[in-house]
């Protein structure tokens, strides 16, 4: 009894150390100095040079002149001579500084082309990368750029996952000393789930710290291509289609009907005004000419 009690009591303890690195994240100021000076489980240490930062990024948080973890990005709009030309300069030198190409788009407006490409770049080669933009457009139109510190939010995830690993351990040699006791299922399930909420919580965290490393690794810039503008072609080029001519004949032909239809149609109303009057003329003049063949006669 003794020993299921002592089993209880570490599994809520676990529980209670797991809660804790899970609310870490609201004092992230705090845990880059923690965890300099001792870790969180065990009292395992965890000195800032253990901290696997990306290539680049050796300093602790807050540390003074260390080299901090900053997502940059930058949006620009360049006027060129010819887009498609600037586009394969453009490439060459992505490969050059060894990024990739994360978006491309060109259309025609006014019938030349524009394009608008997305580019992941080394943030140690982004200066270079920018002013060999700037070299190669004629000017710039527009150029914005922003950087986000992302510095206390790794060292405070890889804090929460050391702790998490340390209890995953704990709970695994825990699991093992129950099966080899011969503990009841129900402590053995109940700490297996507890290790399946911890193995969900790393990986998670995993991905997290992975993100974090590679969007500050890699800068991303975004150039909005627009050519010079070309004056237009006085003569269009005729582009004939017996299609479109059949087709306009045919509705040319339809307007003259509906024009010959409605002619007809208001000459049968307005005769009521004109067949009357001259009816009744009609009738005076055959009055007066009957009148005056039977004065004839009488004569």
């Amino acid at each position: 009894m003794k020993r299921m009690a002592a089993v209880f009591s570490l599994l809520l303890i676990l529980a209670l150390t797991s809660a804790c690195a899970a609310k870490s994240t609201q004092m992230s100021d705090a845990v880059p100095a923690a965890s300099q000076e001792r870790g969180v489980f065990g009292g395992a240490e965890a000195s800032a040079a253990e901290l696997e930062l990306p290539a680049g990024s050796d300093g602790a948080a807050g540390a003074p002149g260390a080299e901090r973890l900053i997502i940059r990005t930058v949006d620009m709009s360049v006027l060129v001579e010819d887009t498609d030309v600037a586009l394969g300069q453009i490439r060459e030198m992505v490969t050059e500084f060894g990024g990739y190409i994360a978006d491309s788009n060109r259309w025609l407006a006014n019938e030349q082309p524009r394009a608008r490409i997305t580019m992941r770049i080394p943030a140690e080669h982004l200066d270079e990368a920018l002013d060999s933009l700037r070299s190669a457009s004629i000017r710039v139109e527009h150029e914005s750029s922003s950087g986000q510190d992302v510095t206390e939010e790794y060292y405070d995830v890889d804090a929460r996952l050391r702790n998490l690993e340390a209890t995953e351990e704990e709970l695994l040699a825990l699991l093992t000393e129950v099966r080899e006791n011969r503990g009841k299922a129900e402590d053995i399930l109940a700490i297996h789930r507890e290790i399946t909420s911890i193995r969900g919580q790393i990986e998670s965290l995993k991905g997290r710290k992975q993100y974090l490393s590679q969007m500050s690794a890699l800068a991303t810039v975004t150039v909005e291509i627009v050519p010079r503008s070309q004056p237009g072609s006085v003569v269009q080029r005729a582009k004939w289609n017996p299609l479109v001519t059949a087709s306009n004949a045919l509705q040319s032909f339809v307007r003259v009907f509906q024009v010959l239809v409605d002619a007809l149609i208001h000459i049968l109303i307005f005769s009521v005004y004109l067949l009357v009057p001259a009816g009744v003329l009609w009738l005076v003049v055959r009055a007066i000419r009957r009148r005056q063949a039977k004065g004839a006669k009488s004569e």
